[in-house]
């Protein structure tokens, strides 16, 4: 038997107002919170199979942070089919995340609703004060998932997130299937998904236009399945950035396979910073096509900051069955260390062209060993095997 808690009010305590035909349950006090909270808490204190059940056909306005916490007795669902929202404005000073999921084993989200972060005065504030410290306005999260085991997340809908709109940070076995995140292709900082620490994550079917990273890989990261998915506009899918700060970096078995990626700033792409350390390995971009990409191919071991001793070393990494179209004259840029050279990289079927009269690209590589295989436009030089380190 599965139990299904609903949330709910009273009519005391709800204030309602139509707005474009949408009827909003909007907030007295922290009483909507505090309502989720408490069936959130039966829920997860129940020895069966729970659904915390979010109703259609209402939007939900949240006005502060809120976490659900574990561990839970058992199992347990998040259905959300209403609308959750966000308040237009800046509704904290502290770096905290708009709904988080935190220590929470065996847990399903899934539905046919949607958060929404209204983000838009977030990124207002985050271009006008980007020199200064504010880390509240860096560091929010629209959806946030932390020490979770066995998780799945499905057919929500994320729009215009304050900053990162979905993060996976310290968690193993990972399903993400079939969800959508949008913002505009000009918000700062609005990756669709950053994961971190994290193991054993599937992400299929999904579709992401955003304004950075469709898919952000940082360290800690192992036995990442990236498929069918369509990215664009924003910044592409990524390892890192990583090493920032002198940090070591660890990243390894991320394959990417089957993904659409159109009107980004790169493709896929692994970028470091100098004075790093650690490691990104055997990894794998196959079958990807792109349209008016900016750098199809990229890895920037030069992220920022002057070149130095150290750097994250970055090795056996396979791009196969690369093809489409370049915004850009050089369609791969391959910028690696002196002193810690990329080795083991692999090519083989990479057919990339411009749009229009003059289709002819080029590849940009240094410090970059490796092979090829089969057709190669455009021809990428790579020195041979590497043998030191």
């Amino acid at each position: 038997m599965i139990l299904r808690y609903h949330f709910s009010l009273s009519q005391s305590q709800q204030i309602r107002i139509t707005d474009s035909s949408l009827t909003f349950v909007s907030l007295l006090g922290s009483i909507l919170k505090q309502a989720l909270l408490k069936a959130w808490n039966s829920a997860c204190a129940d020895k069966r199979m729970a659904t915390l059940l979010i109703p259609s056909g209402k939007n939900f306005l949240i006005s502060r942070a809120t976490s659900f916490n574990g561990p839970c007795k058992s199992a347990i669902s998040v259905q959300i089919d209403g609308n959750i929202m966000a308040p237009n404005k800046i509704w904290t000073n502290k770096a905290v995340n708009f709904i988080s999921f935190n220590n929470i084993n065996n847990l399903f989200v899934y539905g046919q609703g949607m958060i929404n972060g209204q983000g838009a005065i977030w990124w207002n504030c985050f271009r006008k004060y980007i020199s200064f410290n504010f880390s509240y306005v860096r560091s929010c999260q629209l959806l946030n998932f932390e020490n979770c085991n066995n998780l799945d997340v499905r057919y929500i809908k994320l729009r215009n997130g304050p900053r990162r709109h979905l993060a996976f940070h310290s968690c193993t076995n990972i399903t993400v299937d079939q969800i959508t995140v949008t913002a505009p292709g000009n918000s700062p900082n609005t990756d669709g998904i950053n994961i971190s620490n994290s193991q054993h994550i599937e992400i299929t079917g999904s579709t992401f236009a955003t304004g950075d990273d469709c898919i952000a890989i940082s360290s800690g990261t192992s036995d990442v399945n990236i498929t069918k998915i369509t990215c664009g506009p924003g910044h592409g899918i990524s390892i890192g950035s990583l090493g920032k700060g002198g940090v070591g970096a660890a990243v390894d078995k991320v394959h990417v396979f089957d993904c659409n990626i159109f009107n980004t700033m790169t493709g896929v792409r692994i970028k470091t910073w100098q004075g790093g350390s650690g490691f990104v390995r055997d990894v794998s971009f196959e079958r990807i096509n792109v349209t008016q990409v900016g750098a199809p191919i990229d890895i920037n071991q030069f992220y920022t900051d002057a070149p130095q001793e150290h750097a994250v070393a970055i090795s056996n990494v396979k791009f196969i069955g690369i093809h489409g179209i370049s915004a850009k004259k050089t369609a791969i840029k391959i910028d690696c260390s002196g002193t810690v050279p990329c080795t083991g990289l692999f090519f083989d079927d990479i057919n990339l062209a411009r749009f229009g009269g003059n289709r002819t690209v080029l590849a940009s590589t240094k410090n970059a060993h490796g092979t090829t295989k089969g057709k190669i436009i455009p021809p990428i030089k790579l020195l041979g095997n590497y043998e030191g380190q």
